[in-house]
Formats: structure tokens, sequence, C-alpha cells
């Protein structure tokens, strides 16, 4: 047996082992591991210092390159929405007397002829299939005195080319989805002429896009 006995700490927990190995270095090693915790300490602050602009200028970088993104994604689709609603014309026959013929036939021909445009986009991929099955028309204002009789020479009409019909349920009315068109017609001439709408028509109406507005050929403006 020694004539002294070595003492004997047990390793600490995690926790306290910062403070038992500052405790084994003595006064030198303390005060030195003071100053360097306190550098530490300092370097930690100036690298906040220092990152903190770097990060604000990397997100406001980021922001404005969406931002750009999303003006240059909405461009595009305001071409687009402009390319898809070109005014198209036709001649109702009999022309030029077309004072003399019915002007619900005028607009019978009308709504064919919107069946046939939309025949058309399908075929050129400019419009997702199926094709309209038929196309309803109604005038804007004063429907009954605007077909009947001695109405006014211009009918702005509003259009739907039914590609599919939503049957009834004991909650809901019947309805239809298709391709929403504006159209303006020249009842003593017979010039027709027709745009297609942004958005689609279903049983809640049309959902229209705010990008462009309807061209005044159409009856829009």
């Amino acid at each position: 047996m020694t004539g002294h006995e070595d003492r004997y700490e047990p390793m600490p927990g995690l926790l306290s082992l910062p403070g038992f190995l500052v405790r084994k270095l003595g006064p030198r090693g303390r005060v030195a591991a003071a100053v360097l915790g306190a550098l530490a300490a300092a370097g930690l602050i100036v690298a906040a210092v220092l990152l903190v602009p770097v990060i604000t200028d990397v997100k406001r970088d980021n922001a404005e390159h969406a931002e750009r993104e999303a003006d240059r994604a909405r461009a595009a689709e305001r071409r687009a929405l402009l390319r898809a609603q070109r005014p198209q014309t036709a001649l109702a026959t009999p022309a030029p007397a077309i004072a003399a013929i019915d002007r619900r036939d005028v607009v019978g021909q009308l709504e064919r002829a919107i069946v046939s445009d939309v025949e058309r986009r399908v075929a050129a991929g400019a419009l997702r299939p199926p094709v309209a099955m038929y196309t309803s028309c109604a005038t804007l204002r004063n429907t009954a005195d605007a077909l009947v009789g001695a109405g006014p020479r211009f009918g702005r009409l509003t259009c739907t080319a039914v590609t599919s019909r939503i049957p009834a349920t004991p909650g809901t009315a019947a309805g239809v989805v298709g391709h929403p068109f504006r159209a303006r017609v020249d009842f003593q001439s017979g010039r027709m002429t027709w745009c297609k709408v942004s958005g689609r028509a279903g049983e809640g109406g049309y959902r229209r896009n705010a990008l462009v507005s309807v061209p005044r050929a159409c009856g829009g403006g």
C-alpha cells in the first residue's frame, strides 16, 4: 500500500464533460481555455455579421428571379390567349338579302360555324378533344327582340360549344361543359365574327382569365 492514495474522479456525463476538462487543466489551462472560448464566440459573431447580408442578398436574388420567371410565364400565357381568341369571320347566307330571313337562322349558322371552328382547333392540337357536339348561343341583351323581327342591326352573343352534358341529380340541375365564345353579328350584312374566350364553360359558369379581354370585333370592350 503506498503512502498516499491517488484521487480518482469518474468520467462525467456528456453535459458535464467541458467543466470536468477545465478543472483538469489547471490555472493556466483555464485561462487559455477562456481566451479560446472568447475568441470562438467572437468568431461566431463576426461570421454571423458577415453572413447575414450574404443570406439576405441570396434571398432577394431568388425572389427577383422567381418574379421574373412569373412575369415571363404570364407574358407567354397572354400571347397564347391572344392567339387563341383571334377573331374568326364568316358570312351568313343568303346575302345580301339577309333582312328577309329569320334572325334565328343567322344565329344557327353562327352556331354551326363555331362547331366547325372547334373541330379545326382540335385537329390542329390547339384544343383538347372531344370536338363540340353542338353550339348554343344567346344574345347578351334583349334576347327575344334581337332574334325575332326587326331588332337592332348588331347582335352581341355569348356561345358555348358543348363537348359534354352534365346530367341532373336530385340536388343539382343539368348542365354542360364546353368552350366559351363571344360573337358579334351584323344582321344587315350577314357578317358573323366570333372569338374563343379564355376559360371553359361548366355548371358554375365561365372560369375567365383576366390576362386578356374580349376583342371589340367580337362584342367586347
